[in-house]
């Protein structure tokens, strides 16, 4: 009898959050497609066709083929009614082979009040949904992603519980620097969860979505159709992203159920994403933190930045961070003096070492001048890309002292 009043209950509160997500009312599995994101959410959830930080797990595991660093990314919100929304994931790009990730998801109420037949209290109880989700994905060609999602998730109503295991698909096609097209095929494998006597499997979703870069990618639109193999109609999110000055990001979209603003900035290796949706029931505030480090660079270090071929360090030594997607299979670094010619070259037909040693000689062998130099390397991997370096700044100057110890210029 008090499951049948606990239902009740469940019920009401049930409807009324699922406001939240116009057009669903209950859908088994909807928790996956409330949001997740400041960048995705900031655009109305238009982001299957763009999918370019770790929320692309739930919109379009594909797109984590295009990510380059290690991510980590944290997420909690506030919703209504003593609701809370959270996630957290986390990245692994591995040269040659593709991307892993795993992802954590969890919608939770708690404070219902629990009521037997009679109408007496008997405590309180809570509703959660739950998600662990395991990710891969790789480049299918130099234009085409693919990426699956395994995941097992888990709903729990009073004292009952249920868990199901489903499985997500995803393609990202990007023919140019200027457009990408994404489709996410959700529930590809549906998850069953059986709370109870009854058993519900989670609908096949197809996503569809379009980005488009404009301005040098200052100007980014996005368009998602989705459609859920029920009777549920077809739903279009839209959105924009501008970057009015480097590492700034403004966002506006829009979706049947919510309005929706949202900023981004980005400060290596941290991005804060903001979102704000405005909705029936009220205003949703999302913040996100990313960390990022590591992934698929090149960079260059010199040490000591400022030497002396004739001084008591004779030489500067330059450290290579290379770590391309795939394998490297020529490299080339080039000393160039302030006019943009090459005075020294360094070369190989494999990965790059560790470290170069230059001693203030061209390839003659003859010292050069006093003055700023800049060295840049270049790569080229196994798809014949081309990756090329920052430059690192190495100032050549004979007045160094010809002392141990710290190397200053002398004023």
């Amino acid at each position: 009898m008090k499951k049948i009043a606990a239902a009740i209950l469940i019920l009401s509160a049930g409807l009324a959050s699922f406001a939240l997500a116009a057009g669903d009312y209950g859908t088994p599995g909807e928790f996956l497609s409330w949001g997740i994101g400041g960048e995705a959410t900031g655009m109305g959830r238009a982001f299957t066709g763009l999918a370019d930080d770790p929320a692309a797990i739930l919109y379009n595991p594909a797109g984590l083929a295009q990510q380059n660093p290690l991510q980590i990314t944290f997420q909690h919100v506030v919703l209504f009614y003593d609701t809370m929304l959270d996630f957290a994931a986390a990245t692994y790009p591995v040269s040659g082979m593709g991307t892993f990730a795993a992802s954590y998801l969890r919608l939770g109420s708690t404070g219902y009040d629990s009521r037997d037949i009679n109408w007496i209290s008997s405590g309180t109880f809570g509703v959660a949904d739950q998600a662990v989700i395991l990710s891969y994905a790789r480049d299918l060609t130099p234009w085409l992603s693919g990426g699956v999602n395994l995941k097992m998730v888990n709903e729990t109503v009073f004292d009952e519980a249920g868990s199901g295991f489903g499985a997500d698909l995803g393609f990202l096609y990007t023919p140019n620097n200027v457009m990408s097209i994404g489709l996410d095929l959700i529930n590809l494998l549906s998850p069953t969860v059986k709370l109870d006597q009854t058993a519900e499997s989670y609908p096949l979703t197809m996503r569809l979505g379009f980005a488009f870069k404009f301005l040098g990618d200052r100007i980014i639109p996005v368009l998602d159709v989705q459609k859920e193999f029920t009777d549920q109609d077809l739903k279009f999110m839209m959105g924009l992203e501008a970057f009015p000055i480097q590492n700034l990001a403004l966002r506006m979209g829009y979706d049947e159920s919510e309005i929706t603003f949202g900023a981004g900035y980005f400060f290596k290796p941290i991005k804060f994403d903001y979102s704000l949706s405005i909705q029936t029931l009220g205003l949703t505030h999302r913040i996100d933190l990313t960390l990022a480090f590591g992934g698929f660079d090149i960079n260059l270090k010199a040490d000591p930045n400022i030497f002396s071929p004739v001084g008591v360090r004779k030489t500067t030594t330059i450290s290579v961070y290379a770590v391309t997607k795939y394998t490297i299979t020529e490299w080339e670094l080039d000393i160039n003096n302030e006019d943009g010619d090459t005075v020294r070259t360094y070369s190989g037909d494999d990965k790059p070492p560790a470290s170069i040693i230059w001693d203030g000689k061209d390839d003659r062998g003859l010292p050069v001048s006093d003055g700023e130099y800049k060295a840049v390397m270049k790569v080229k991997d196994t798809n014949n890309n081309s990756i090329q370096s920052g430059t690192e700044s190495i100032k050549v100057s004979s007045s160094v002292p010809l002392q141990g110890g710290g190397l200053k210029l002398e004023e």
